[in-house]
């Protein structure tokens, strides 16, 4: 299989098989990404697809979501017989190459009000800190901001940046190559997200295969765990967790994204 290297900080071996379509993976970041990504990359595998952890492997190799979102440089990455994955922000660069329009796409996204919460505990105590680069810089200072910061101010400095986020993926909506997922709707029922995925790329996977993705994806804490990477689950977080009056200013920043979505403002 071909190794591509993108600016001499990442490579990939990808497929390369005109008999064969490809697949986009995108998760709104802290919307069940990391999970949603997990789930694909085996059942990819089961039925024998490369999964490519496109941004994954670029936040590694310490490059920031804005050294490559509108890179057109990534089409390079477009080969039939692939899985593209690992994706929290909409890869711009991609969005005009025609492939990417043909091939089919999974978005999962969340009430943003319940992913701002999860930010604050994820960058503040679990997310992940590349081994160099300017991403390295970039999230050590966003750690910083999290435990220097309580939670209302939090999520209110972040929530412009998770609206314009929301509002990159919104030529996805309506597009009949794309299958929204809710976390709300799937996180609590992974044996029908399982179906979900494997119905819309046309996979198969066996009932002992779906228990040993259960047995590894299907995790709910019983009680909140708030320096862990799993930390809660459940969704609704956010009721408990902000006061009236930031509700009340995430409600008015994010009209337009809670309609578009499905969520009560």
């Amino acid at each position: 299989m071909p190794v591509l290297r993108y600016r001499n900080t990442a490579e990939f071996v990808v497929a390369d098989n005109e008999e064969q379509q490809s697949y986009f993976v995108f998760g709104v970041r802290k919307s069940g990404s990391s999970i949603l990504n997990s789930i694909v990359g085996a059942l990819a595998g089961m039925n024998g697809v490369p999964f490519i952890d496109v941004a994954g492997s670029l936040f590694k190799s310490g490059l920031r979501v804005s050294d490559w979102q509108n890179d057109s440089e990534l089409r390079e990455l477009l080969r039939p017989g692939n899985v593209f994955g690992g994706f929290r922000n909409f890869p711009i660069g991609l969005a005009s190459a025609p492939r990417f329009r043909e091939w089919r796409k999974i978005l999962m996204v969340r009430d943003p009000r319940d992913a701002l919460v999860s930010e604050y505990f994820s960058n503040a105590y679990s997310h992940s800190i590349p081994q160099g680069g300017s991403g390295r810089s970039a999230m050590l200072a966003e750690r910083d901001a999290a435990l220097s910061s309580d939670l209302q101010s939090y999520v209110l400095r972040m929530a412009p940046s998770l609206r314009r986020a929301l509002r990159e993926y919104s030529p996805l909506v309506g597009d009949p190559t794309v299958r929204i997922v809710r976390y709300e709707d799937r996180i609590l029922q992974k044996r029908a997200l399982i179906g979900d995925i494997c119905a819309f790329f046309s996979w198969s996977v066996s009932d002992e295969n779906v228990g040993h993705i259960l047995g590894w994806a299907d995790i709910v804490p019983d009680a909140e765990r708030p320096t862990a990477f799993v930390r809660r689950v459940r969704p609704g977080d956010y009721v408990e967790k902000l006061t009236l009056a930031t509700i009340r200013d995430l409600n008015m920043l994010f009209a337009e994204e809670l309609s578009r979505f499905g969520y009560v403002g």
